[in-house]
């Protein structure tokens, strides 16, 4: 592998990181950024049910613009489109402006995220895969420690999305001389590295349709896990913060500290499962975070305002959402084989979108008519169905590969 693609793998992990700190600025103020707009709380899941579709429309378009401009352009269009979501949100001063600002993140975000794990998924293992996810944490755990820190020391928390803006310009500069390099050692490297680093034309000839996808036997059942996974995983993404800080009154800043470690801690597990991801089945360390999660959901339901006990229970809701997409990701190989992954893949990240629309849309609406103070009652059912699919495939599976012995 030539030094020059070493080091773009590096920028397609930077820029997952900004992948999850532009997501995470938002969702880790919004108590206080809905209070001075003047709109209510609960509208949360209706702004970020945009984001998610707008994320879903354009995931089925990623894939052309990829094919005609390449890896390195397609990230940066995603990036262009994040840094203007950041820009409307640090000048925003109504639900329009903000309305606005989800739907353009939502583009880029999905522009990002499956530009980035087309090329690292093709080119490197899977331990590249979860590194590239544990970025992702990395990022949303900085972005609420960059609101903190524009709140405590700038007095102004809307810094704290043109710093998010900044870096975001800073990156897009780097990768347009990375490209500019590239193109010029491009002659120089062997073809098979060209191929690799470019769209190839297996993946261009590619014309499966969804109806013939779900005739394989359980990726529609997994298609459904995606969803539920995601519900899961986006609705503590945009929920964490404005659960704890109206249900425990707690304050701004402290809402932000235990986003923070949801985050970091989702990180760190990753990383960790990234190291022993060949000494454990996928499918037990997808288990072991949908079980976990189930636990940390069950221990929410303890109205406790002691902060040790909200961290701990925080520690413990990101060490269960950590594996569950990125391992998820990995299982489609052990069950299907490499010859279906790209597409039930693709698939994937569109049901994975929309249950993350989807959660939060209806949390919305759950919050409307039942209030916060029950939202505890929505995510559990979330976490049982995800459970209750997820355990037929592994039976399933198992009694398929049993007939096949």
């Amino acid at each position: 592998m030539s030094v020059s693609m070493s080091n773009f793998l590096y920028m397609i992990f930077g820029n997952y990181m900004l992948y999850g700190l532009s997501g995470s600025l938002c969702s880790s103020i919004w108590p206080k950024l809905a209070n001075d707009i003047g709109a209510a709380v609960a509208l949360l899941g209706v702004v970020s049910t945009l984001c998610s579709a707008a994320s879903g429309i354009t995931c089925a378009f990623v894939y052309k613009i990829r094919r005609k401009f390449g890896t390195n352009r397609t990230i940066s269009i995603g990036l262009i489109f994040m840094t203007i979501s950041l820009i409307l949100f640090s000048i925003a001063s109504n639900i329009i402006f903000i309305a606005l600002a989800f739907i353009i993140l939502g583009v880029g975000n999905a522009i990002v995220d499956v530009g980035s794990n087309s090329y690292v998924i093709k080119a490197y293992d899977a331990k590249k895969v979860s590194m590239l996810h544990a970025c992702w944490g990395i990022g949303s755990a900085v972005g609420p420690m960059v609101m903190a820190f524009s709140m405590i020391y700038l007095n102004n928390y809307r810094l704290g999305f043109t710093i998010g803006a900044v870096v975001n310009i800073l990156v897009l500069t780097i990768l347009y001389f990375m490209k500019r390099k590239w193109e010029a050692q491009k002659q120089n490297l062997s073809k098979d590295l060209v191929e690799l680093h470019s769209v190839s034309e297996i993946e261009k000839a590619n014309n499966k349709k969804f109806t013939d996808i779900i005739k394989i036997d359980l990726a529609l059942l997994v298609m459904c896990c995606f969803f539920f996974g995601n519900a899961l995983n986006g609705f503590f993404n945009m929920w964490m913060t404005t659960i704890f800080v109206t249900q425990r009154n707690i304050s701004a800043v402290e809402g932000a500290n235990i986003a923070t470690i949801f985050f970091a801690s989702l990180t760190i597990m990753r990383i960790i499962l990234g190291f022993v991801a060949g000494n454990v089945k996928t499918k037990n360390i997808v288990l072991f975070g949908i079980t976990t999660s189930i636990i940390g959901i069950a221990m929410m339901f303890i109205r406790s305002a002691n902060i040790i006990f909200l961290y701990f229970n925080v520690l413990l809701l990101g060490i269960g959402i950590a594996p569950i997409i990125p391992f998820l990701n990995h299982y489609i190989k052990v069950l299907f084989g490499g010859d279906n992954v790209s597409e039930i893949l693709s698939f994937c990240t569109l049901f994975s979108l929309i249950g993350a629309a989807a959660s939060s849309f209806f949390a919305t609406i759950f919050v409307r008519v039942f209030g916060i103070d029950f939202i505890q009652l929505y995510i559990i059912v979330i976490a049982i169905a995800l459970l209750a699919i997820y355990l037929y495939i592994m039976i399933r599976s198992n009694r398929i590969a049993k007939k096949e012995v």
